[in-house]
């Protein structure tokens, strides 16, 4: 750590062996200079303690950085493999210097405080590079602004990256033939849905079929995916009909936001297989949300292929994790297999036999795990499928029906995680109640 607020003299005295050089900041990713010099007073204020919090959020793995006004302080927020903890809090004052020069940095205007605005800086720490995609927001109490940090050396832009398993590949490759119908991604905003769509993109042989994207693939590399030249005037109508007057298979679309948006997917759900996201709670919400602005329950479902819902689970740090043998009811209970033998946790144990302290894992800094992987559902829409949800089903009879005709869900997914000892089951627990 870094970050000395609240600490006292001799406690900062004790870190300095392990500070690490503060993180770079290399230039707004809009190409927006940034204009320290006529913002000195600014610069002062708010730079170091910049350099100081983020260095300590990437330090921890952090990828997710928020800074919120809280009454008459800022409270800094770290997520850590999706789990919220608390950084420093900051005086009101100081908050909004380090607000403000992250904008600045960012390529933001740093006069608008009353609309939402979007931008991100390059930077680099430990000669490993990272993008800070930054978000602010206007609230009664002051500027929030969000950060998350995309660490270059891992774009997680492959299937087998976020762990897109074999049989849902395999599933996702059966759907995307035909050139006809939408695969919808659905899932809750910072929940990693666009990771999620461009892992179901990469699932899709580019080698056999032709895919175009639409969609800005942002940090992430899109091999053997065609991109189509942006002619001025077009609209998304007549962008989706120059792709298909190519003959392409697929098309990776923008996130659905709005009802036009979706007539023009209607317009050509008979021509061309579709891939997109949208903002739901989960794959049902997506579902009824979808068909809403399809302007029916009948339009939309009759459009789609398929829907996969996500969530992002903690997988167990592979250094440090503790084997335990389960009690044979418990493998019962959970449905896992019954030639299972071990099971793992994070370490319990916090001192050795001659009770001296033992020292927290380097990997994963003490906390037992380390990284995120997928558990995924998927409602292949199926002529049963339609019709029960034309029929204004309610979601438990949705979930029945798909796992009634044994399509991938979310409880099948997580007992395989745990049963392959990557997952424990404290941690299947938490991603169920959240």
């Amino acid at each position: 750590m870094i970050f000395g607020f609240g600490k006292s003299r001799e406690e900062e005295d004790d870190e300095l062996e392990d500070e690490i050089e503060p993180v770079s900041f290399q230039g707004a990713l809009n190409g927006q200079p940034a204009n320290l010099k006529d913002n000195a007073r600014l610069v002062k204020a708010g730079l170091m303690p910049a350099k100081n919090i983020i260095t300590d959020a990437l330090a921890l793995r952090s990828e997710y950085i928020r800074f919120e006004p809280k009454g008459e302080r800022y409270q800094v927020l770290f997520y850590v493999d999706g789990v919220p903890s608390a950084g420093p809090k900051l005086s009101k004052q100081q908050g909004m210097a380090v607000v403000q020069v992250i904008k600045l940095l960012s390529g933001l205007n740093i006069q608008e405080r009353k609309r939402p605005q979007t931008g991100g800086v390059a930077a680099e720490l430990e000669e490993v590079s990272y993008q800070l995609r930054v978000a602010t927001a206007p609230t009664p109490g002051g500027e929030r602004l969000s950060i998350k940090a995309i660490n270059m050396k891992n774009p997680l832009d492959r299937a087998d990256d976020i762990g897109i398993t074999e049989e849902v590949k395999e599933k996702i490759r059966e759907l995307s033939q035909g050139r006809n119908g939408l695969i919808m991604i659905s899932g809750p905003p910072n929940s990693g849905t666009t990771t999620t769509t461009v892992g179901v993109v990469r699932s899709v042989d580019a080698y056999q079929y032709t895919i175009f994207a639409l969609a800005d693939p942002e940090h992430r590399e899109l091999s053997h995916i065609a991109t189509l030249d942006k002619k001025e005037g077009d609209t998304f109508d007549d962008e989706l009909r120059r792709i298909i007057r190519m003959e392409a298979d697929i098309i990776y679309l923008n996130p659905i936001t709005d009802e036009q948006y979706v007539a023009s997917i209607l317009n050509v759900a008979d021509e061309i297989t579709m891939i997109a996201e949208l903002s739901a709670k989960d794959a049902i919400a997506g579902i009824i949300k979808y068909c809403k602005l399809a302007g029916s329950l009948e339009k939309g479902v009759n459009s789609l292929k398929a829907v996969i819902g996500h969530k992002l689970i903690r997988t167990l740090c592979d250094q440090c994790k503790e084997a335990f043998r389960p009690n044979p009811k418990l493998i019962e209970k959970m449905g896992l297999p019954k030639s299972t033998k071990m099971l793992y946790r994070p370490p319990r144990q916090t001192v050795d036999e001659d009770g001296n302290e033992i020292e927290p894992c380097e990997k994963c800094d003490g906390l037992g795990y380390y990284g995120r992987t997928l558990l995924l559902e998927m409602y292949d829409m199926t002529d049963e499928m339609k019709q029960l949800i034309i029929s204004g089903a309610e979601p438990a009879k949705i979930k029945a029906l798909a796992k009634k005709q044994k399509m991938p869900n979310f409880q099948k997914d997580g007992i395989r995680l745990v049963a392959e000892g990557k997952v424990s089951m404290d941690e299947l627990q938490r991603a169920f109640k959240s």
